[in-house]
C-alpha cells in the first residue's frame, strides 16, 4: 500500500529529504512537494544568477549525499565547468547542481512518485491517522516535513516604522529589484555586516556602481576570509567521551589559539576542528549556558566559524581601502523615512546620538528565527493550533534532535538552531536528511 509523505519547503532542505528519500526507498511513496515560489531545489539561498555569490564551503564538501563525498565535483567534472575540490564555487551552479541531481534520481526510481506543487500552505492539521493540508486545494498525508529554510529577517528596531513601506527600503536583500533600484542612487546603507553583506556588496561592485556603500552593525565584524595556503592544521583537542560547560570549552578553544599562533599552527584549524562534536556540545549544555552564548558570544563565533571565499574578502577589503565602502559601529534605533531616503540615528560607545542619510536601505540582519515573529500563516496557525511551538531560545521549533515534533511531523535545517546550534549548512543538513529520510521510508 502505497503512502504520502508531505514535504513543505522547496529549497535544499526539503531537497535533500526528497533525494534521499529517493536513493533509498523501495516501497510504494507518494510526495506531495510544497513551494510557494516554485523555486524547487534553489530556494532563496540558490536562486540567485550573479556568478560572484559564492559558496561559503569548498565543493569538495558540499556534497548532496554523506555517503558520497565527491558527488558534487564529480558533477562538475562531468558537466565540465572549470572547478577543483578547493574552489568556491558559484551558488547559482550548485543550485543546478540539486536541480540536475533531483531530475536524475526521479528517473531512476519508479516506486516513488513525486508531485511538485507551486502552492502556499496555509493549514496543516491533524485529521486521525493522517494530515490534512490546506492550499489551493485540500491534501491528505500520513507524514509532513516541515522544512522551511530560513526566513526573511525582522524589520530594524525602529521609533518609526513608515520606513517599512517605503520603496527604498529592501527586506529582502536578494530581491532583484535591488540593482534595479540602487544603481541609480547616490548612497546604500546596508544594516548587518555580515555574509549577505559581502554578497550585496559584490553585487554593486559587479554592476559597477559607484555610489556610497555603508554597512552597519552592533559590533562591526567582517567576517574572516578562508586561507587558501594554510598554515599546518592544530591537533583535535576535544574529548568525544566528555561533556563541557560553555566556561570549559571557552576556556579550552583560547588555550588551543594561543597554542596554535606560538607554534605557527593554523588558528581556522582549531574551530574547524569543532566542528564534527557542535551539536553534541550543544546538547550537553545547560539552558544557562546557551542563553550566555547567545547573549556573549554568538557574534564572535559567527566570524570565526562563517567564513568567505578568499576572493570575495578581496573585494571587500579593495573597496574598504578606496573608502567607497565604509563600515560602522553602532546601534540604529531610529530610521526616518523621507521621498529622497531615510534619515538614520545609531548609537555607539563614543556617541548616543549619531546621524547619517541614505538613499536606499537594505536589511542584512539575518534571517528571523523566533517562529513567534514571523509574519506567515502557515507558521500562525501551526502555533495557534499548538502543532509547533517556539524552543525556549526562541531559536527555532521545540523538537528532538532527529527533527522529530510529533508522531510523524518532522521538521530539519534552521528551525533546529535552537536544539542543535549548528543546522544551517548544507554538511550539517544533509546527514538530518539522510537520518530522516530512514525514518519515513
Amino acid at each position: 500500500m502505497s503512502k504520502t509523505i508531505a514535504i513543505i519547503g522547496g529549497g535544499v532542505s526539503g531537497a535533500l529529504v526528497v533525494l534521499n528519500i529517493l536513493k533509498q526507498s523501495n516501497r510504494a511513496t507518494h510526495i506531495l512537494w510544497f513551494d510557494a515560489k516554485n523555486a524547487f531545489c534553489k530556494g532563496l539561498a540558490y536562486s540567485t544568477d550573479e556568478n560572484v555569490h559564492l559558496l561559503n564551503v569548498r565543493a569538495s564538501n558540499m556534497s548532496v549525499f554523506v555517503d558520497e563525498p565527491m558527488h558534487f565535483v564529480n558533477w562538475l567534472t562531468q558537466q565540465e565547468l572549470p572547478f577543483s575540490s578547493q574552489d568556491f564555487v558559484p551558488r547559482t551552479i550548485y543550485g543546478h547542481y540539486v536541480l540536475s541531481t533531483f531530475n536524475e534520481l526521479k528517473k531512476s526510481n519508479a516506486t516513488v512518485k513525486i508531485t511538485c506543487l507551486a502552492e502556499e500552505v496555509m493549514a496543516v492539521t491533524k485529521n486521525g491517522d493522517e494530515f490534512l493540508i490546506s492550499a489551493k486545494q485540500d491534501y491528505q498525508a500520513q507524514q509532513v516535513v516541515l522544512a522551511f529554510g530560513n526566513f526573511l529577517p525582522a524589520h530594524p528596531r525602529s521609533i518609526h516604522s513608515d520606513f517599512q513601506q517605503s520603496s527604498r527600503y529592501f527586506q529582502n536583500a536578494f530581491s532583484s529589484q535591488v540593482l534595479k533600484y540602487a544603481l541609480n542612487q547616490a548612497s546604500v546603507l546596508i544594516i548587518g555586516s555580515g555574509l549577505t553583506m559581502i554578497d550585496v556588496v559584490l553585487s554593486l561592485k559587479k554592476h559597477h556602481y559607484t555610489g556610497k556603500i555603508t554597512a552597519i552593525s552592533p559590533h562591526g565584524y567582517l567576517p574572516q576570509a578562508h586561507i587558501e595556503n594554510p598554515l599546518p592544521s592544530a591537533i583535535s583537542f576535544i574529548n568525544e567521551q566528555q561533556t563541557y560547560t560553555l566556561l570549559q570549552l571557552f576556556s579550552l578553544v583560547n588555550q588551543q589559539l594561543k597554542l596554535a599562533m606560538a607554534n605557527q599552527l593554523s588558528t581556522h584549524s582549531v574551530i574547524d576542528s569543532l566542528r564534527p562534536h557542535l551539536q553534541r556540545l550543544w546538547l550537553g549544555f545547560s539552558l544557562e549556558d546557551k542563553q550566555q552564548f547567545l547573549r556573549h558570544l554568538r557574534h564572535k563565533w559567527g566570524v570565526a566559524r562563517h567564513r568567505a571565499a578568499s576572493k570575495s574578502m578581496q573585494v571587500v577589503n579593495e573597496l574598504l581601502y578606496t573608502k567607497q565602502l565604509e563600515l560602522i559601529r553602532g546601534r540604529v534605533y531610529d530610521i526616518k523615512s523621507h521621498e529622497s531616503g531615510f534619515d538614520i540615528q545609531y548609537a555607539n560607545r563614543q556617541q548616543a546620538f549619531n546621524h547619517l542619510k541614505t538613499s536606499v536601505l537594505i536589511n542584512c540582519t539575518g534571517p528571523e528565527s523566533n517562529f513567534e515573529k514571523v509574519e506567515i500563516p502557515l507558521i500562525k496557525h501551526l502555533l495557534k493550533g499548538n502543532i509547533i511551538c517556539a524552543d525556549g531560545l526562541k531559536y527555532g521549533i521545540e523538537a528532538t534532535e532527529n527533527g522529530q515534533i510529533a508522531p510523524n511531523l518532522y521538521t530539519i535545517g534552521p528551525p533546529l538552531k535552537g536544539v542543535l546550534w549548528e543546522s544551517t549548512a548544507v554538511p550539517e543538513i544533509r546527514l538530518q536528511a539522510q537520518q530522516l529520510a530512514l525514518l519515513l521510508v
